[in-house]
């Protein structure tokens, strides 16, 4: 894989490094997910290095699902956002030095449509004494508290990403489509205006010093990418190739304004469609199939929702799922009857479900490290 471009980004410089004092204080450990609400996701963020990307990957995954406030401070090794690359540890300082200073100076721009507001939050918080920094191969990051609801018991929708096929993408308008198609997993597809896409793919007005839209010799304000033909190519084909062996592999395709005139239309809208689409309702083959219909039937009659049967059934299989069902009715013939199946049941059938998963999971696992060590690990005569 090859090395990805770092956006040029102001120096920063040496002095601010030499004068850190950071060390590992605890042992990282993360999800390999990054759990995000939907108005991270939609939020206007300014393009930023890969390995910016990267840093912050690593820490939104070491937030669990029980944490009820930010740490203090997170850290990582440097070499954990070479993961996935080829690239050579022995330059990561350098690219964690310029990612650093990058994410102090991002902000995002969140806005929230049903309540009508629009506000900038900074990503970093730089005004506590210990320091945002990398030093003796560990980077510290220190998250503005102000966006702990984002992050921290999240209401409402939200995403959850694999870091698995994230952590190697080489440019940034991949990571931002890996990001959005995430939110869009359960329908398979997304349609988005133009307008709409080139603010959150950072493909808007170019800006001046002050944040103010740049305008030619005519007034008219200069695009990024201003030909949208341009746009696709540059943000869209580019990622398609990135995106095609990860779980939001896409297609897409553009939608022309209706013209009664003569001319050639203009592209208004842009849709994206999934590869590998996950399902959230039962296909009518299913119900039809003379094995599995009386057992999704069966299924329903404990509650089990149609989202819950469509996406694990093919997981379980009529055999896990008739033991399931049986140990449901030997419940109610007794004196302990389920109280509510729709939460009982449909909590025992997805646990159920994902640890079938985790130890398949480990059964290949198992079975690599074998023909690993029959292939390598032969004593030497």
């Amino acid at each position: 894989m090859s090395t990805p471009e770092v956006p040029a980004a102001p120096e920063a410089p040496d002095s601010l490094f030499a004068q850190l004092q950071l060390a590992l204080q605890y042992e990282p450990t993360g999800t390999n997910a990054v759990k995000q609400h939907k108005h991270v996701t939609f939020s206007r963020q300014r393009k930023m290095s890969v390995y910016s990307k990267r840093i912050l990957a690593r820490v939104l995954e070491q937030i669990s699902e029980g944490d009820t406030e930010l740490r203090e401070f997170y850290q990582m090794r440097v070499t954990s956002i070479l993961d996935g690359t080829d690239n050579n540890p022995h330059n990561a300082y350098n690219y964690s030095k310029k990612a650093i200073y990058e994410l102090a100076h991002i902000q995002w721009e969140i806005e929230d449509l049903e309540s009508n507001s629009y506000y900038v939050l900074s990503l970093l918080d730089t005004t506590k004494k210990r320091r945002v920094g990398v030093h003796d191969g560990v980077i510290t990051i220190i998250l503005n508290p102000e966006l702990a609801p984002y992050f921290l018991n999240i209401a409402g929708q939200y995403s959850i990403y694999k870091l698995d096929g994230y952590m190697g993408l080489s440019s940034w308008y991949a990571m931002r489509l890996f990001e959005i198609l995430s939110f869009w997993k359960d329908t398979g597809w997304w349609e988005v205006s133009i307008e709409e896409y080139r603010k959150l793919m950072d493909c808007g007005p170019e800006l001046d010093k002050f944040g103010q839209p740049k305008k030619n010799k005519q007034g008219v304000v200069k695009m990024k990418l201003a030909k949208t033909t341009h746009l696709i190519d540059q943000t869209i084909l580019t990622a398609q190739k990135e995106l095609a062996n990860t779980p939001y592999a896409f297609t897409f395709q553009p939608i022309y304004e209706v013209k009664q005139s003569k001319g050639r239309p203009k592209i208004i809208k842009l849709r994206f469609d999934l590869v590998h689409k996950q399902l959230t309702k039962i296909p009518p083959t299913w119900l039809a199939d003379k094995n599995t219909g009386p057992v999704i039937r069966n299924l329903q009659e404990f509650k089990i929702s149609e989202v819950n049967i469509a996406k694990y059934l093919g997981v379980l299989g009529q055999k896990e799922c008739s033991k399931l069902l049986r140990e449901w009715q030997l419940k109610e013939n007794s004196d302990k009857k389920i109280d509510d199946r729709a939460k009982y049941c449909n909590a025992a059938f997805v646990r159920h479900a994902k640890a079938l998963i985790e130890a398949r999971q480990k059964e290949v696992l198992e079975a690599k490290e074998i023909a690993q060590h029959s292939l390598f690990g032969q004593r030497k005569e």
